[in-house]
């Protein structure tokens, strides 16, 4: 009995720290939930081993949902970016708030846009800063139930290198190319400490304002889809992507392995 109240009372210390925003109680309970899962595994076997493997479970869980999902997905190897309507405040409530610490950061928005990836739809604001030449966006990604949302900036280099700052949460789910280098800063606390961050970020590779390519902002959605095609073609050449057919990519079997060890990579450090 003291054993199964140990392991109840771990599961409820879990769940009680995830409900938390602070990244580092939301950390002690996945701390606490493996700790659970071993022990109960312990204490219905006797076995340390079988303890272990239980904990094992948890890692190897996302494995199946990439061979059940992801691997039956497919995206256009040329994507269609439009126009949109932004998403309503019960689907994004942080919009006019990061709209606004944008323009009070002297960034002017230019367009509401987006695209669909099966069962992924995204919606992006795009914002440009003329005089320091960086590019910002608004994004939310939603799935059936899911959404997340992020911020980005933006800087291109006339000679095609990239530059990009980001509190994207996850681990990204494609590589990038050589010449796009990327900043995450997932605690960044408003779009201030972002823009401070992407500064750090570019003195730190030694690029120079005066090196920096002006964009035009009515195209910046252009430049946006000329940096998907870059990223999906790299991927197709490093074995990430595959060609499925009718103009469509997928996930190689390379590219699920890739996907695995991103998931666990966030399992891990959140």
């Amino acid at each position: 009995m003291p054993q199964f109240l140990i392991v109840v009372g771990l599961i409820v210390l879990a769940y009680a720290c995830r409900t938390f925003e602070n990244r580092y109680i939301a950390k002690a309970g996945w701390i606490a939930m493996l700790v659970a899962t071993y022990l109960g595994a312990f204490f219905l076997t006797g076995s340390h081993v079988a303890g272990a493997a239980a904990l094992l479970i948890w890692f190897f869980l996302p494995w199946l949902e990439i061979l059940g999902r992801v691997r039956k997905l497919r995206f256009p190897t040329e994507s269609e970016i439009k126009h949109r309507f932004p998403p309503s405040r019960d689907q994004f409530p942080d919009l006019d708030e990061l709209s606004s610490e944008a323009e009070n950061a002297a960034f002017v928005a230019t367009d509401d846009t987006g695209w669909k990836w099966d069962e992924t739809d995204h919606f992006m604001r795009l914002f440009y800063h003329k005089e320091q030449r960086i590019q910002a966006a608004i994004i939310l990604a939603t799935q059936e139930e899911f959404a997340i949302s992020y911020v980005s900036l933006t800087s291109r280099r006339a000679d095609g290198h990239i530059y990009t700052t980001s509190n994207y949460p996850f681990s990204f789910t494609m590589k990038f190319s050589p010449e796009h280098q990327v900043n995450r800063y997932v605690d960044a606390a408003s779009f201030e400490d972002l823009l401070t961050s992407h500064a750090a970020f570019m003195k730190a590779n030694a690029v120079l304002p005066e090196t920096l390519e002006e964009l035009d902002p009515d195209d910046l959605s252009k430049y946006v889809l000329r940096d998907m095609k870059g990223q999906i073609d790299h991927n197709v050449r490093v074995g990430v992507l595959e060609p499925a057919g009718d103009g469509l990519i997928r996930y190689s079997w390379r590219g699920c392995l890739f996907l695995w060890f991103q998931v666990v990579k966030d399992m891990i450090r959140v």
